[in-house]
Formats: C-alpha cells, structure tokens, sequence
C-alpha cells in the first residue's frame, strides 16, 4: 500500500494551501477589476475590504514559504 505524498513529507501539503489561497485571491483580483469597472462609490469602497483581504493572503502565503524553506534547511 503506497503512501501519499503528504503523509511522506508533511510540510508538502502546505503546497495545497497556498494554491487554495492563490484561487481565492485569483477570484478576489476578478472582483476589484469589476469593481473598479463600474466606478460606483460602493464598488470602489468594496475594493478597499478587497484589497486589505488580498494583501492578508499574499502574506500568509509568505509565511508558509518561509514555513517550507525552513522544513527544507
């Protein structure tokens, strides 16, 4: 009976967070495009949660690399 990879090394399901976190900033990033589109007061006020929430994610993703890195050293 093989194993699964994660189970082997468990920091590699890190890897499945982090592009779980990058498809939601994936869909994130489409909604302040449109957002910024319809230039509506409260589209524009909408990207500001948006925005705080992509930046949120870009550094969570940052702390798992830093995670990984030092799994790997």
């Amino acid at each position: 009976m093989e194993t699964e990879p994660a189970e082997r090394w468990p920091p590699l399901q890190k890897f499945s967070t982090v592009q779980d976190i990058l498809d939601q900033n994936k869909i994130l990033i489409a909604e302040v495009n449109h957002n910024h589109d319809t230039r509506t007061p409260e589209a524009l006020a909408r990207n500001v949660i948006l925005i705080n929430e992509l930046n949120s994610n870009i550094s969570k993703v940052v702390q798992i690399y830093k995670e990984l890195s030092s799994a790997v050293m």
